[in-house]
């Protein structure tokens, strides 16, 4: 029914003058009224007048009454009727285009906004599925290299075509190939229909052209049949001249974006190789970037290996033998996706095959789909490998050593593009780059490592002559002093042993002159005056009573210095360079009689009490002159520690036998308290001999105690001490097999544990060196 009311018509008042003007020029009277007979316009007394039908469009909307004359007003009321149908439908036409023009326009700005191609296509497709009837649809690009129309994006039904789209096969293709958008309302009649059409009833295709050059195209399909007029096919043109120009942008937008990933990744690769000339570094960061960058499966750097370095255990493909004079590729480094299986490691260059020699030869390979790979040699090494698309570039470096740099996937096939080519390219001469300067640097760094090498083996070794010049002087202070001793004590010996032997016929001789004068006494009491002055001046009484005590004194006198000749000799063992049973407390006593003038208070110094706690002993086989020069280093050192206080000095020395070694001990206190607790009654093959010798001096801070046995360390001013002392003496104690320690903390004395195997080590059975060896 026509879309217009005729009461608003005639209620124009320029409509109602034409009318009633008609009516009077033809001499009659009219009444009009709708089709339901509602009086519109006029008047008519005559009820019996006729009636003539208002018809607009085949349709009749009202009736005029009235004479015969009537018929013609109601034919002019028609046509009046039919010019406003016809301006209401050129209103409506103008509004719906008005419509459309702010829709594109709409859409056009958001195109505009849109760089991203995925997001642009998707928008494209999404508003032409609003703008026209469709049921799905597809937008496409062209790829250049293939003929092929990629589906970019789509709606409706996922796959409305199984195979591919070509250029200038099927409707689509065809249409796209012509560069003339097209409407097919009937698929099934189109000469071009093939069985990939089978679910589409009605198309509407327009090809996407930039530079009157074909891009890609824009297609829209009705599973039912569709009409499609040419306004719609006019509408969808447009859509995809708009879409072609944005998609246009955002392929540059996209190649300069891909420019600028690609010329980030090799300002980075370049900084990293300034920033660090550790080749592994450096390769590990490009096959990672180079994943990440190209969005692929797998990037790998593998280098050719000279013949005979690899072995059949490390190597993935399993070879009954590896083939004599037969070089090898290592995957050193590599970036995967987390499903796929590792391929570092060793691969035979015969297994590799065709491969091998391409990329020896500085060949590239460049495979999309390793199952259409035209060479058969390469392509069964690549599915070895399980690999379906590969990109390869040798890396030869001036060393003429080779590497590969390989980016490829092993579930999808990929097709290389042109600027990844070019990327890979780059990324292989800056990694050649790389490997030169690593090269170079890793031969400085190598000549400079054996020459700093060779510095402290030449420094070392003046270290330890030094060190030796040193203990030879030290030792050879201590043979001469020995010597001296020896020396001494046998000059000595000599008339005390003289002097001994004539005492003791002294004794006899004035016993019986004594008795003599006493036999005088009694038979002869008056002597002479001469007799008696002589008794009275010389004071018999007295001399007889003292003579004897005189003599007695001497006579221990001479014993005493027979034990100080003794000690002096048992100190320097000149005559013991092997181990012997050795008592432990006669190497201590005869260090300590030398000792001794320096204990004694003089002036102000109080002077040092000794406290000798010598537990039982078994003897110790050992080198006696040896352990008493570590007596005498320890003990002179307790000395000068406290020399300088003014309270009175005390040195203990404690001797214990005792089972295995003490470890937690930190303090003199805990060593005297373990001393206490591990005593040992009977000597066993591993029992210790133990000598703690303790002062009460001011202690030895941690700093000074970490580097005590060091050689040539000391606190003494120069001139007081050479820092050899206790570094010989540790010596001493590690060549018995024993342990020396030193306990101590600041304001709590110092200790040092002497522990001396009783029997050594090296003699023992292999059972009771193990045990002994583990305490």
């Amino acid at each position: 029914m026509a879309q217009i009311n005729l009461k608003k018509v005639l209620n124009k008042k320029d409509i109602q003058g034409v009318i009633k003007n008609i009516a009077n020029a033809i001499g009659t009277s009219i009444c009009v009224e709708d089709i339901q007979g509602k009086k519109l316009l006029g008047t008519l007394a005559d009820d019996s007048a006729n009636k003539y039908p208002v018809e607009l469009a085949g349709e009749v909307i009202g009736w005029v009454s009235g004479e015969e004359k009537a018929a013609a007003v109601a034919d002019m009321i028609g046509y009046i009727m039919k010019q406003e149908l016809e301006k209401k439908g050129i209103a409506n036409e103008l509004l719906d285009k008005h419509k459309e023009i702010e829709r594109l326009h709409d859409i056009y700005t958001q195109i505009t906004a849109c760089v991203e191609l995925k997001d642009l296509a998707e928008l494209v497709i999404e508003e032409a599925g609003k703008l026209i009837e469709s049921t799905g649809g597809l937008l496409m690009l062209l790829n250049t290299n293939t003929n092929q129309l990629e589906p970019l994006a789509q709606f409706g039904s996922a796959c409305y075509f199984e195979e591919s789209l070509m250029l200038g096969k099927g409707i689509i293709g065809r249409i796209i190939e012509k560069g003339r958008g097209e409407v097919v309302n009937d698929v099934l009649d189109d000469p071009r229909f093939d069985d990939s059409y089978q679910t589409v009833s009605s198309l509407i295709c327009v090809p996407l052209k930039t530079n009157e050059q074909v891009i890609g195209g824009l297609a829209l399909l009705s599973e039912t049949s569709v009409n499609y007029s040419a306004a719609e096919l006019q509408l969808l043109s447009m859509l995809g001249l708009q879409a072609a120009v944005a998609i246009e942008k955002a392929q540059l937008y996209e190649q300069r974006l891909r420019e600028s990933r690609r010329e980030s990744l090799i300002f980075q690769l370049t900084n990293q190789i300034h920033n660090s000339l550790n080749l592994d570094t450096i390769l590990e960061t490009a096959v990672n970037e180079i994943r990440s960058f190209l969005q692929i499966e797998r990037c790998l750097f593998v280098w050719q290996r000279p013949p005979l370095l690899c072995i059949e255990a490390n190597c993935p493909i399993k070879l009954k033998s590896w083939p004599e004079n037969q070089s090898s590729w290592e995957v050193v480094h590599e970036a995967r996706v987390p499903e796929l299986p590792s391929l570092i490691g060793y691969y035979c260059a015969t297994e590799i095959g065709a491969f091998t020699k391409k990329l020896l030869d500085k060949g590239i390979i460049w495979v999309d789909e390793v199952k259409t790979c035209v060479d058969p040699g390469i392509q069964q090494s690549l599915m070895a490998q399980d690999l379906t698309s590969v990109m390869a570039f040798p890396v030869k470096t001036r060393s003429e050593t080779t590497g590969i740099l390989i980016c490829g996937n092993s579930r999808e096939p990929k097709s290389w593009s042109g600027h990844e080519v070019l990327l890979l390219q780059l990324v292989a001469n800056q990694l050649a780059i790389a490997l030169d300067q690593g090269e170079l640097y890793e031969q400085t760094r190598m000549a400079a490592l054996a020459a700093q090498a060779q510095a402290q083996q030449m420094q070392q070794t003046l270290y330890e002559l030094k060190e030796t010049q040193s203990q030879l002087i030290q030792s050879e202070k201590m043979s001469s002093l020995g010597q001296l001793v020896a020396g001494v004590a046998h000059e000595i010996n000599n008339p005390v042993n003289f002097i001994k032997g004539n005492l003791t016929y002294v004794l006899e001789y004035t016993e019986g002159l004594l008795k003599l004068v006493e036999a005088y006494q009694q038979h002869y009491p008056n002597p002479v005056a001469e007799i008696q002055n002589l008794i009275e001046e010389i004071d018999l009484d007295f001399l007889t009573g003292d003579l004897n005590k005189l003599l007695s004194s001497m006579h221990l006198g001479v014993d005493r210095i027979r034990q100080i000749v003794l000690s002096l000799r048992n100190f320097s063992r000149l005559d013991e360079a092997d181990m012997k049973p050795v008592d432990i407390h006669e190497g201590i006593d005869s260090t300590l009689l030398i000792l001794q003038n320096r204990m004694k208070p003089n002036g102000r110094y109080p002077g040092i009490k000794l406290i000798k706690e010598y537990g039982s002993l078994p003897l110790v086989e050992c080198y006696a002159s040896q352990l008493n020069q570590v007596f005498m280093n320890i003990i002179a050192n307790a000395i000068d520690a406290i020399e300088s206080q003014k309270e009175p000095g005390i040195i203990t020395i404690r001797t214990q036998l005792v089972e295995g070694k003490p470890i937690t001990l930190e303090t003199p206190q805990q060593a005297a308290d373990y001393l206490e607790s591990a005593a040992s009654a009977d000597s066993q093959p591993f029992s210790h001999a133990v000598i703690l010798i303790r002062d009460n001096g001011c202690g030895i801070s941690e700093t000074v105690l970490s580097r005590l046995f060091d050689p040539f360390f000391t606190t003494k001013p120069v001139g007081k001490g050479t820092g050899l002392g206790l570094s010989i003496s540790y010596q001493i104690v590690e060549k018995h097999g024993g342990l020396l320690k030193c306990l101590s903390k600041p304001g709590q004395g110092a200790a040092f544990w002497i522990q001396i195997p009783v029997k050594p080590i090296k003699t023992m059975k292999p059972a009771q060196r193990a045990v002994a060896l583990l305490n």
